[in-house]
Protein backbone atom coordinates (compact mmCIF):
# COMPACT_ATOMS: atom_id res chain seq x y z
CA UNK A 1 0.00 0.00 0.00
CA UNK A 2 1.41 3.39 -1.01
CA UNK A 3 0.83 6.09 1.58
CA UNK A 4 1.82 9.68 0.84
CA UNK A 5 0.67 11.49 3.95
CA UNK A 6 2.75 13.80 6.13
CA UNK A 7 2.99 13.48 9.88
CA UNK A 8 -0.45 14.02 11.33
CA UNK A 9 -1.25 16.73 13.88
CA UNK A 10 -4.08 15.60 16.11
CA UNK A 11 -6.63 17.79 17.86
CA UNK A 12 -5.65 17.84 21.50
CA UNK A 13 -8.58 19.81 22.82
CA UNK A 14 -12.32 19.15 22.83
CA UNK A 15 -14.84 21.29 21.06
CA UNK A 16 -17.60 21.57 18.49
CA UNK A 17 -16.59 21.13 14.86
CA UNK A 18 -17.36 24.51 13.37
CA UNK A 19 -13.58 24.45 12.86
CA UNK A 20 -11.86 25.73 9.71
CA UNK A 21 -12.80 28.51 7.37
CA UNK A 22 -14.24 27.31 4.04
CA UNK A 23 -11.78 26.14 1.39
CA UNK A 24 -12.27 25.09 -2.18
CA UNK A 25 -12.75 21.36 -2.68
CA UNK A 26 -9.55 19.67 -3.75
CA UNK A 27 -11.22 16.44 -4.81
CA UNK A 28 -10.13 14.76 -8.04
CA UNK A 29 -12.66 14.28 -10.85
CA UNK A 30 -11.95 11.37 -13.23
CA UNK A 31 -11.77 12.88 -16.72
CA UNK A 32 -10.23 10.18 -18.91
CA UNK A 33 -6.68 11.45 -18.49
CA UNK A 34 -6.07 11.14 -14.76
CA UNK A 35 -8.16 7.95 -14.59
CA UNK A 36 -9.41 5.86 -17.54
CA UNK A 37 -13.05 6.93 -17.36
CA UNK A 38 -15.05 10.16 -17.37
CA UNK A 39 -17.26 10.94 -14.40
CA UNK A 40 -20.91 11.13 -15.36
CA UNK A 41 -20.67 9.59 -18.83
CA UNK A 42 -18.64 6.37 -19.08
CA UNK A 43 -20.52 3.07 -19.15
CA UNK A 44 -20.12 0.84 -16.08
CA UNK A 45 -19.05 3.79 -13.93
CA UNK A 46 -20.57 5.23 -10.76
CA UNK A 47 -20.37 8.55 -8.98
CA UNK A 48 -21.85 9.96 -5.76
CA UNK A 49 -21.00 12.91 -3.54
CA UNK A 50 -22.08 14.20 -0.14
CA UNK A 51 -21.54 17.66 1.36
CA UNK A 52 -24.22 17.98 4.05
CA UNK A 53 -25.26 15.03 6.18
CA UNK A 54 -28.63 14.91 7.93
CA UNK A 55 -28.23 11.87 10.20
CA UNK A 56 -25.13 10.37 11.84
CA UNK A 57 -26.59 6.88 11.40
CA UNK A 58 -27.57 7.45 7.79
CA UNK A 59 -28.26 6.18 5.32
CA UNK A 60 -27.64 9.74 3.93
CA UNK A 61 -28.24 9.60 0.19
CA UNK A 62 -25.89 11.73 -1.97
CA UNK A 63 -26.84 15.41 -1.86
CA UNK A 64 -24.34 16.91 -4.32
CA UNK A 65 -24.97 14.50 -7.19
CA UNK A 66 -24.85 10.92 -8.41
CA UNK A 67 -24.48 8.93 -11.63
CA UNK A 68 -25.00 5.28 -12.54
CA UNK A 69 -23.72 4.35 -15.98
CA UNK A 70 -25.43 1.01 -16.36
CA UNK A 71 -28.06 -1.26 -14.85
CA UNK A 72 -27.74 -2.15 -11.18
CA UNK A 73 -29.11 -5.55 -10.15
CA UNK A 74 -31.92 -5.64 -7.57
CA UNK A 75 -29.57 -6.86 -4.83
CA UNK A 76 -27.15 -3.95 -5.24
CA UNK A 77 -26.66 -1.64 -2.28
CA UNK A 78 -27.81 1.97 -2.50
CA UNK A 79 -25.29 4.78 -2.08
CA UNK A 80 -25.05 5.75 1.58
CA UNK A 81 -22.60 7.49 3.92
CA UNK A 82 -22.81 7.49 7.72
CA UNK A 83 -21.02 6.85 11.02
CA UNK A 84 -21.04 3.08 11.50
CA UNK A 85 -20.23 3.56 15.21
CA UNK A 86 -22.75 6.31 15.93
CA UNK A 87 -24.29 4.46 18.89
CA UNK A 88 -20.96 4.33 20.71
CA UNK A 89 -19.24 7.37 19.23
CA UNK A 90 -21.96 9.78 20.30
CA UNK A 91 -21.77 11.52 16.94
CA UNK A 92 -24.24 14.16 15.84
CA UNK A 93 -24.82 16.55 12.94
CA UNK A 94 -23.20 19.99 13.25
CA UNK A 95 -24.77 23.21 12.03
CA UNK A 96 -22.62 22.86 8.89
CA UNK A 97 -23.95 19.39 8.14
CA UNK A 98 -20.88 17.45 9.30
CA UNK A 99 -20.86 14.18 11.25
CA UNK A 100 -18.93 14.91 14.44
CA UNK A 101 -18.20 13.56 17.90
CA UNK A 102 -16.25 15.34 20.63
CA UNK A 103 -16.27 12.29 22.91
CA UNK A 104 -15.97 9.15 20.78
CA UNK A 105 -14.41 7.56 17.71
CA UNK A 106 -16.32 8.29 14.50
CA UNK A 107 -16.12 5.39 12.05
CA UNK A 108 -17.24 6.61 8.61
CA UNK A 109 -18.69 4.01 6.24
CA UNK A 110 -19.60 4.50 2.59
CA UNK A 111 -21.82 1.98 0.81
CA UNK A 112 -21.16 1.66 -2.92
CA UNK A 113 -23.31 -0.34 -5.35
CA UNK A 114 -21.86 -2.52 -8.09
CA UNK A 115 -23.12 -3.79 -11.41
CA UNK A 116 -22.60 -7.48 -10.58
CA UNK A 117 -20.68 -8.07 -13.82
CA UNK A 118 -18.63 -10.88 -12.30
CA UNK A 119 -15.23 -12.33 -13.10
CA UNK A 120 -14.95 -10.96 -16.62
CA UNK A 121 -14.44 -7.47 -15.16
CA UNK A 122 -12.17 -5.77 -12.66
CA UNK A 123 -13.12 -2.71 -10.60
CA UNK A 124 -11.41 0.52 -9.58
CA UNK A 125 -12.93 2.35 -6.61
CA UNK A 126 -11.96 5.89 -5.58
CA UNK A 127 -13.21 7.35 -2.31
CA UNK A 128 -12.32 10.91 -1.31
CA UNK A 129 -12.91 12.34 2.15
CA UNK A 130 -12.68 15.77 3.75
CA UNK A 131 -12.17 15.69 7.50
CA UNK A 132 -11.64 18.49 10.01
CA UNK A 133 -10.06 18.47 13.45
CA UNK A 134 -8.66 15.05 14.29
CA UNK A 135 -7.62 13.06 11.22
CA UNK A 136 -8.39 9.56 10.04
CA UNK A 137 -6.39 6.50 10.98
CA UNK A 138 -4.90 6.20 7.48
CA UNK A 139 -3.41 2.77 8.14
CA UNK A 140 -6.80 1.15 8.66
CA UNK A 141 -8.89 2.12 5.63
CA UNK A 142 -10.52 -1.03 4.25
CA UNK A 143 -12.81 -2.19 1.47
CA UNK A 144 -15.33 -4.80 2.60
CA UNK A 145 -13.49 -5.01 5.91
CA UNK A 146 -10.41 -6.80 4.51
CA UNK A 147 -9.02 -5.22 1.31
CA UNK A 148 -6.37 -2.52 1.74
CA UNK A 149 -6.11 0.40 -0.70
CA UNK A 150 -3.34 0.47 -3.28
CA UNK A 151 -3.11 4.23 -2.83
CA UNK A 152 -3.72 6.74 -0.03
CA UNK A 153 -2.91 10.28 -1.17
CA UNK A 154 -3.29 13.60 0.57
CA UNK A 155 -4.89 16.15 -1.77
CA UNK A 156 -5.07 19.24 0.43
CA UNK A 157 -4.17 20.36 3.95
CA UNK A 158 -4.97 23.50 5.89
CA UNK A 159 -4.08 24.01 9.55
CA UNK A 160 -7.03 24.98 11.71
CA UNK A 161 -6.37 27.81 14.10
CA UNK A 162 -8.32 28.87 17.15
CA UNK A 163 -8.77 26.97 20.41
CA UNK A 164 -9.39 23.55 18.87
CA UNK A 165 -6.54 23.13 16.39
CA UNK A 166 -6.14 20.16 14.11
CA UNK A 167 -6.34 20.28 10.31
CA UNK A 168 -8.68 20.31 7.38
CA UNK A 169 -7.54 17.44 5.14
CA UNK A 170 -8.74 16.14 1.79
CA UNK A 171 -7.49 12.65 1.02
CA UNK A 172 -8.09 10.00 -1.63
CA UNK A 173 -8.01 6.23 -1.37
CA UNK A 174 -7.96 3.89 -4.37
CA UNK A 175 -8.82 0.21 -4.45
CA UNK A 176 -8.22 -2.21 -7.32
CA UNK A 177 -10.49 -5.24 -7.09
CA UNK A 178 -10.78 -8.40 -9.18
CA UNK A 179 -14.31 -8.96 -10.49
CA UNK A 180 -17.31 -6.70 -10.13
CA UNK A 181 -19.73 -7.38 -7.28
CA UNK A 182 -23.16 -5.98 -6.44
CA UNK A 183 -22.04 -4.16 -3.29
CA UNK A 184 -18.97 -2.70 -1.61
CA UNK A 185 -18.32 -0.73 1.56
CA UNK A 186 -15.36 1.42 2.56
CA UNK A 187 -14.62 2.03 6.24
CA UNK A 188 -12.09 3.82 8.37
CA UNK A 189 -11.93 5.23 11.89
CA UNK A 190 -10.90 8.51 13.45
CA UNK A 191 -7.48 8.46 15.08
CA UNK A 192 -9.18 9.72 18.26
CA UNK A 193 -12.25 11.69 19.30
CA UNK A 194 -13.13 15.02 17.63
CA UNK A 195 -13.05 14.03 13.96
CA UNK A 196 -15.55 15.94 11.82
CA UNK A 197 -16.57 14.24 8.55
CA UNK A 198 -17.18 17.11 6.13
CA UNK A 199 -17.42 15.72 2.58
CA UNK A 200 -17.28 12.41 0.73
CA UNK A 201 -17.06 11.57 -2.96
CA UNK A 202 -17.11 8.13 -4.59
CA UNK A 203 -16.20 7.05 -8.11
CA UNK A 204 -16.09 3.47 -9.36
CA UNK A 205 -15.43 1.91 -12.73
CA UNK A 206 -15.81 -1.69 -13.92
CA UNK A 207 -13.71 -2.61 -16.95
CA UNK A 208 -13.49 -5.78 -19.02
CA UNK A 209 -10.48 -7.99 -18.33
CA UNK A 210 -8.39 -8.91 -21.36
CA UNK A 211 -9.42 -12.38 -22.47
CA UNK A 212 -7.04 -14.51 -24.54
CA UNK A 213 -9.86 -16.74 -25.76
CA UNK A 214 -11.79 -13.78 -27.19
CA UNK A 215 -9.96 -14.11 -30.49
CA UNK A 216 -12.39 -12.05 -32.55
CA UNK A 217 -12.22 -9.21 -30.01
CA UNK A 218 -15.95 -8.64 -29.62
CA UNK A 219 -15.89 -8.79 -25.82
CA UNK A 220 -17.72 -12.12 -25.57
CA UNK A 221 -16.94 -15.81 -26.05
CA UNK A 222 -18.88 -17.42 -28.88
CA UNK A 223 -18.54 -20.02 -31.64
CA UNK A 224 -16.79 -17.35 -33.71
CA UNK A 225 -13.84 -17.51 -31.33
CA UNK A 226 -13.63 -21.28 -31.93
CA UNK A 227 -13.65 -20.64 -35.70
CA UNK A 228 -10.92 -18.01 -35.34
CA UNK A 229 -8.81 -20.42 -33.29
CA UNK A 230 -9.30 -23.07 -36.00
CA UNK A 231 -8.16 -20.64 -38.70
CA UNK A 232 -5.07 -19.59 -36.72
CA UNK A 233 -4.17 -23.20 -35.96
CA UNK A 234 -4.62 -24.31 -39.58
CA UNK A 235 -2.43 -21.47 -40.87
CA UNK A 236 0.35 -22.19 -38.34
CA UNK A 237 -0.09 -18.83 -36.60
CA UNK A 238 1.48 -18.98 -33.13
CA UNK A 239 -1.39 -16.83 -31.83
CA UNK A 240 -2.99 -20.28 -31.47
CA UNK A 241 -0.15 -21.46 -29.20
CA UNK A 242 -2.29 -21.35 -26.08
CA UNK A 243 0.00 -23.48 -23.92
CA UNK A 244 3.03 -21.36 -24.81
CA UNK A 245 5.40 -24.14 -25.79
CA UNK A 246 6.29 -22.68 -29.18
CA UNK A 247 4.48 -25.30 -31.25
CA UNK A 248 0.92 -26.07 -32.31
CA UNK A 249 -0.61 -29.34 -31.25
CA UNK A 250 -3.55 -30.91 -29.42
CA UNK A 251 -2.45 -29.34 -26.14
CA UNK A 252 -3.11 -25.86 -27.58
CA UNK A 253 -6.66 -26.85 -28.40
CA UNK A 254 -7.14 -28.15 -24.85
CA UNK A 255 -5.67 -24.94 -23.40
CA UNK A 256 -7.96 -22.80 -25.58
CA UNK A 257 -10.98 -24.90 -24.63
CA UNK A 258 -10.16 -24.51 -20.93
CA UNK A 259 -9.82 -20.70 -21.28
CA UNK A 260 -13.10 -20.58 -23.20
CA UNK A 261 -14.95 -22.76 -20.69
CA UNK A 262 -13.71 -20.77 -17.68
CA UNK A 263 -14.40 -17.38 -19.29
CA UNK A 264 -10.65 -16.55 -19.41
Amino acid sequence: MTVSLPTRSLLAGVGLATLASPALAQFVEPDGSNYPWVRGSTANSLYAQWERFTSPSGPNAPDVGSFVGGTLPPEALAFAAFDAAWQTSGSFITSGGNIYSFSGIVEPQVNIPGFGLGDGFDTTILVQFRTQGVEADYDNILLNGVIEPVEVTELFRDTIGGPFGGALVDFLVRFEVEGNATAYDVTFAAASSSLSLDRVAVDAFAFAVACDADLDGDGSLTVFDFLEFQNLFASGDLAADFNGDGSLDLFDFLAFQNAFDTGC
